[in-house]
């Protein structure tokens, strides 16, 4: 590939790293974002070069007047399915984000395919979409989310590389810090008793951390929708089979996502026990009121 152009893709995620790697790779320059955030981004790039989208994509209402802007979207997200039918679009749910970018820059010619790519991509997608076998890409997560964009970059940017020792001594640890992570914010999470034996739990992070692992612990407890809130406001939603975590977010929290893991942002962007127990309200009466 010989012009340059931009990847907008997701922040602070694993598998938006793994498709800026891989842009970076094609001769792209990769920009962060969160999810609600692309429409703002592309409006600020001046540049006319390309602008490719990869594990995020824009409001349908935004389509009309940004979509001529984007060369090509690419995302797995239930709540992009809305954009399947526009023209530039790739939307598939049962790949990656990474791996659909890694799919789309092989295509067209601008990296080679190599195992070490697949076995990246592959584990990063495992882990992404909780699919059997995700133990490698969990583990690689936490490395990710210990040490940086900077230090992913430096080490994973031709794909797949044995950790050095330092490395796996230093995930040893990390999961050792995890598990008294998990356990002193399950045990602090608030519940929500509904009708139907339906059961919320809310837990208010005091820092960043493993969302998945509180999630899950929760719902093996017996919540069908777990509720985090990060420091900065930021919400992530996980859900049992009775829920559809992606239409809570899209409908109370300005979010989206999957049908079992989702995300969004609370409207006053402050993160407190009383802000938990007010979005707790505010999906119970949601859930009471939404059409089944």
């Amino acid at each position: 590939m010989t012009e340059t152009g931009w990847l907008i893709t997701h922040d602070r995620c694993l598998d938006g790293a793994t498709a800026a790697l891989l842009a970076e790779a094609a001769n792209l320059h990769p920009l962060f974002v969160e999810p609600d955030r692309v429409v703002p981004a592309i409006a600020g790039l001046d540049s006319d070069k390309p602008v490719y989208l990869a594990d995020v994509s824009i409001p349908l209402s935004d389509w009309d007047t940004y979509g001529t802007r984007i060369t090509w979207l690419l995302d797995h997200h239930q709540s992009a399915l809305r954009l399947a039918a526009k023209p530039r679009v790739t939307i598939d749910l049962s790949r990656s984000g990474a791996h659909l970018w890694y799919d789309f820059v092989v295509e067209q010619g601008w990296i080679k395919p190599s195992a070490h790519w697949q076995r990246l991509v592959y584990a990063v997608e495992r882990y992404d979409l909780w699919k059997p076998r995700h133990a490698a890409g969990e583990n690689l997560n936490r490395l990710f989310h210990a040490n940086g964009w900077d230090w992913y970059r430096q080490r994973f940017s031709a794909g797949w590389v044995p950790y050095t020792p330092a490395e796996a001594d230093q995930l040893a640890r990390l999961i050792a810090e995890e598990r008294a992570y998990v356990a002193r914010h399950v045990k602090n999470a608030e519940w929500r008793a509904l009708a139907d034996g339906l059961r919320l739990a809310g837990v208010v992070l005091d820092s960043e951390g493993p969302v998945n692992q509180v999630s899950h612990q929760l719902i093996e407890r017996g919540a069908d929708l777990v509720l985090t809130i990060n420091p900065d406001g930021r919400i992530s939603a996980r859900s049992s089979s009775r829920f559809d975590a992606a239409k809570v977010m899209e409908a109370n929290f300005q979010g989206g996502g999957h049908a079992r893991a989702a995300g969004g942002r609370l409207p006053a962007g402050e993160s407190s026990p009383t802000a938990l127990h007010e979005a707790l309200d505010t999906i119970a009466a949601y859930l009471k009121s939404a059409p089944e």
